[in-house]
């Protein structure tokens, strides 16, 4: 998010520093990997939607400016990997699927049944189940890692500054705007930097950082712990399969899995051989914090690994294509942390005054709540809007914008959306 908007306020011909807490390369966070599910299906006038459909188009602005500036040639596909989208559901839906259904721009394909799903998709599916593929350009998967890159090399070529390695201490109000305390973690010193506007997008440390200044975010903002697991096949057992099986794998990945734990999987990358390395975990799988900078260094338990495991087992047998526990290894696995509101909706907005109005001169992004990647050029081009005081007119900006805002950050999400 702050690569976003330092790059989004590069592009307006702004002076920017841009404070990185890690080194070049992401070695933990929400932003660590190489594969985040991007989907735009969803009903009208759906903010996250928008938020991804946004991010394409500032995205595409982005690769043309770096193919103009740049010795490299940048594309589209360096962050995107195209596939379907599949989304599983429980019957108890279909009402609202079928009315975002009838008001839907996307490409689809819907089966309600196991008979349908069989004949469609080739897949079995449990009685009580609808399965949704999506398919439009630039869904599936995208690379925060190779966006951060580009997002960092544009801020560059803009003339602007990164300073890795630097972790915020404070922030502090003063005459002239804010005072960041800054502490440079390879040598130890500590620096003051006045600036007379501020973006706070330091994830679950937002709220901590603001309490001096806008101590309401440390109540809006709660970290929770997310694991991730990958997986791998044994490669016997995936050369095994026949070019219609292994295919199969691919055209179902990534997986929305609507159930109670909100299963999310997808395939992180390929080896060498072309072998899929899967990611799974579980949106709502989510445990409380003691130590924040801890929690990164966290491994997954055994009843995590086994869950995740079984998750995927799960879903091959929906898939119809053979594999047993046996057949499947864990290769890798981290801590994550979602920074949450209690309407899981994230916040891009002025920080608020002693008195409660807005500061023009800061804002804040926060809450991403694990959905923030395929948006994330639209939140930074949102923070750059109100840290310039610039607007737009059209009904879906506003409407998001409504939405980010702090003030409805504790109100409960009415609509029935799929984050």
């Amino acid at each position: 998010m702050g690569s976003a908007t330092v790059w989004q306020l590069s592009q307006a011909d702004k002076n920017v520093l841009l404070l990185e807490q890690q080194g070049e390369e992401y070695t933990f966070g929400s932003s660590y990997g190489e594969a985040r599910i991007c989907r735009s299906l969803g009903p009208k006038n759906d903010i996250w939607s928008y938020l991804h459909r946004r991010a394409l188009e500032e995205t595409e602005q982005l690769i043309e400016f770096l193919n103009a500036e740049d010795t490299v040639h940048h594309k589209m596909a360096d962050i995107y990997t195209d596939t379907p989208v599949t989304y599983v559901l429980h019957t108890k839906k279909v009402e609202a699927v079928q009315r975002m259904l009838r008001q839907q721009d996307d490409n689809y394909e819907c089966a309600t049944s196991p008979k349908e799903a069989l004949n469609k998709f080739g897949v079995k599916i449990p009685a009580g189940r609808i399965v949704i593929q999506e398919y439009k350009k630039y869904t599936g998967t995208m690379n925060p890692k190779a966006l951060i890159q580009k997002l960092h090399k544009g801020v560059l070529l803009k003339g602007n500054e990164i300073n890795y390695k630097q972790q915020i201490k404070n922030i502090r109000r003063n005459d002239n705007g804010y005072q960041i305390e800054v502490m440079d973690l390879m040598s130890g010193t500590i620096n003051r930097i006045d600036s007379k506007k501020i973006v706070v997008a330091a994830g679950p440390y937002s709220g901590p950082l603001l309490k001096d200044i806008a101590p309401v975010f440390d109540k809006l903002i709660t970290p929770r712990r997310v694991f991730l697991a990958f997986l791998k096949i044994d490669p016997k057992r995936f050369e095994s399969y026949n070019s219609e099986e292994q295919q199969k794998i691919f055209n179902f990945y990534p997986l929305i899995d609507l159930g109670p734990d909100h299963v999310f999987s997808m395939i992180e990358k390929k080896d060498e051989h072309g072998h899929p390395l899967f990611k799974v975990g579980g949106h709502f799988l989510r445990e409380e914090i003691s130590d924040l900078d801890e929690t990164w260094l966290k491994g997954l338990s055994g009843s995590e690994i086994e869950w995740s495991k079984m998750r995927t087992l799960d879903y091959f047998k929906f898939l119809n294509v053979p594999l047993e526990k046996d057949d499947l290894s864990y290769q890798s696995g981290y801590s994550c942390v979602y920074s949450l509101t209690d309407s899981e909706i994230p916040i891009v907005s002025n920080l608020p005054n002693l008195d409660s109005s807005p500061d023009p001169n800061g804002v804040v992004l926060g809450g991403m709540s694990g959905v923030g990647a395929k948006g994330s050029l639209t939140y930074g081009l949102m923070a750059t809007h109100l840290l310039l005081n610039k607007d737009e007119s059209g009904f879906m900006y506003q409407k998001v914008k409504r939405a980010l805002n702090f003030s409805t950050a504790n109100q409960s999400n009415q609509e029935q959306q799929i984050p």
